[in-house]
């Protein structure tokens, strides 16, 4: 079996719930996606996020540049193939939008080894179907107390048992009132996850941790800058609110400080940034070692492929951002995602939406 070619596209996928944060605002989410053609008419698929027209050009040129690498050789030599890759961006840096598209590939890669094998991709992995659990993690951006409690309630009333508040408004008094509103209309049974995008510093930090312990959050992720590791060292000292982040973190090297932090309950890495499948099945390993809880950020219709090979597994995040890729996407039911059935990521593209939408 040898790779005939590559075909990305760049798709803009407009969302329910617009997304505000600290890093952007945004009415649709931008995908790029990616078909590798075999020459046994075998095809791997994959996606990730761009963020704008402009970084999906950048992934775009990426795939480009790493296509002469990949035409020729047999898409099962997965690990090969990611080390090949690996080597040829060095001078690009392991950081950044290269990192995205050797992850895009990789993706691919496996989806097609384990179609070779007729299995779902989690069985070839060695994991076992199951339903999990998931959050909600659509909406409760920076928008209005009003508006964030309405989708509350919406939520729950879907069944979710968690969801994640998005913080990090200019005043914190109003991201303090958002708090009281939610917690106000939803029972305590329900877990509430908040989410800063990187938008306090450790001030400001340690002063929300007592209004977080009050309103019973369970996790505060990314308060601060993903790279400020001094700052995480102290907050992991100072604050009772347990600390979740990894989404912005690249490779193995990037994790290795604050696997050693006690506070840091729960690594949620990103597999854009990570390098994939992969980089992914490399740090799992370490989490294991470092008895970490772990999610991981985004891409449920992928996620759900590797939580079952998860030792202490968090949640699924569910995000609905790319559902209309898929003739038959990923289902949540009543906060519980079922696994699919199927070759590979068990996931068609839906060519007339698809279409639609392209940019």
């Amino acid at each position: 079996m040898k790779i005939t070619g590559l075909k990305h596209r760049v798709v803009g996928v407009p969302v329910k719930y617009p997304v505000v944060s600290c890093v952007r605002k945004s009415k649709k989410v931008m995908f790029v996606i990616l078909d590798i053609y075999t020459d046994e008419g075998i095809t791997g698929i994959s996606y990730v996020q761009a963020f704008h027209n402009h970084g999906a050009k950048a992934i775009t040129s990426c795939i480009n540049y790493l296509e002469p690498f990949l035409i020729g050789e047999d898409p099962r030599n997965v690990y090969a193939l990611w080390k090949k890759m690996w080597d040829a961006t060095k001078l690009l840096g392991h950081q950044g939008l290269a990192v995205f598209a050797v992850s895009l590939v990789d993706i691919a890669l496996w989806d097609i080894s384990s179609k070779v094998a007729a299995l779902p991709l989690y069985t070839y992995l060695g994991g076992k179907q199951q339903n999990l659990e998931a959050y909600q993690s659509d909406g409760l951006w920076l928008e209005s107390p009003e508006a964030v409690q309405k989708q509350a309630e919406e939520f729950v009333s879907q069944g979710f048992k968690t969801i994640k508040i998005r913080l990090g408004r200019r005043d914190i008094n109003d991201d303090i009132k958002v708090l009281k509103e939610i917690r106000n209309i939803v029972s305590d049974d329900t877990e509430l996850l908040c989410d800063v995008n990187q938008g306090w510093d450790t001030e400001i930090s340690s002063e929300m941790d007592k209004y977080l312990q009050l309103y019973g959050v369970q996790w505060i992720e990314e308060p601060i800058d993903a790279e400020n590791v001094i700052g995480y060292k102290n907050l992991s000292k100072s604050m009772k609110t347990p600390l979740t982040f990894g989404e912005n973190l690249y490779h193995i090297n990037s994790f290795l400080e604050f696997l050693k932090m006690d506070n840091v309950k729960t690594l949620t890495p990103d597999l854009q940034r990570i390098g994939g499948i992969t980089g992914w099945k490399r740090l799992n390993v370490l989490f294991d070692f470092h008895n970490k809880f772990s999610s991981l950020h985004l891409f449920p219709e992928i996620s759900v492929h590797l939580f079952p090979l998860i030792e202490k597994k968090r949640k699924l995040e569910w995000v609905s951002w790319s559902t209309p890729l898929f003739k038959e996407p990923l289902v949540c039911e009543n906060a519980t995602v079922l696994m699919p059935e199927g070759k590979g990521l068990c996931l068609e593209w839906d060519e007339k939406a698809i279409s639609r939408m392209q940019e």
